[in-house]
């Protein structure tokens, strides 16, 4: 039995920089913050939202940080997350795995809606089983709980499948729910 291929979506299957920086660069200067150099925010492609804003913002004010998000989602769902490229060779390695029988699905830390219109507008959606993200109440924010989630509802044995991803948190994810990992070098993390 082949395992089954788990994905991440930024960094991995799509590089979303162009509309990240500027939903960023939207929501700091909505909240009165200065910009920033966008190399100093291109490591923040990746992980969780809500704490990047944490760092970004220098403070952990709840209510800061939550118009921060709302900013940048705002920004993101006028277009910016369309504002993407997938990676070269990338649809052609999904339909491979397709016609090899592997099942496909994407476990992101975007939010799950906001993942499937982005996989749909790049017309890579039928290759997967499901896609998966976060919930915009803040559940599954965590990957691994995700991960361990959807496993569940999909039956899919611990330890069958493998976390296909560019950051630690993919790679955590994936060990945390006994999977084996691949770290992809085209994306937002490092090497460490």
């Amino acid at each position: 039995m082949k395992p089954f291929l788990l994905f991440d979506l930024d960094g991995t299957i799509t590089d979303p920089k162009p509309g990240f920086l500027a939903s960023m660069d939207y929501a700091l200067e909505a909240l009165g913050e200065p910009l920033r150099e966008h190399d100093e925010l291109t490591p923040f492609i990746g992980p969780p939202l809500r704490g990047t804003f944490e760092i970004l913002l220098g403070d952990s004010n709840p209510i800061r940080t939550e118009r921060a998000v709302e900013l940048y989602r705002e920004r993101l769902n006028r277009g910016g997350k369309f504002e993407a490229d997938v990676y070269s060779g990338m649809r052609e390695l999904l339909e491979r795995f397709c016609e090899e029988g592997y099942r496909l699905f994407v476990a992101t830390g975007k939010p799950r809606g906001m993942a499937r219109e982005i996989l749909t507008h790049f017309q890579l959606d039928h290759h997967f089983e499901e896609i998966y993200g976060a919930e915009l109440d803040g559940r599954f924010v965590d990957k691994a709980e995700l991960i361990a989630h959807f496993s569940e509802i999909h039956d899919l044995p611990r330890g069958a499948g493998v976390m296909i991803g560019d950051t630690a948190f993919d790679m955590r994810a994936g060990r945390l729910n006994d999977l084996a990992t691949v770290g992809v070098r085209w994306g937002y993390g490092t090497d460490e």
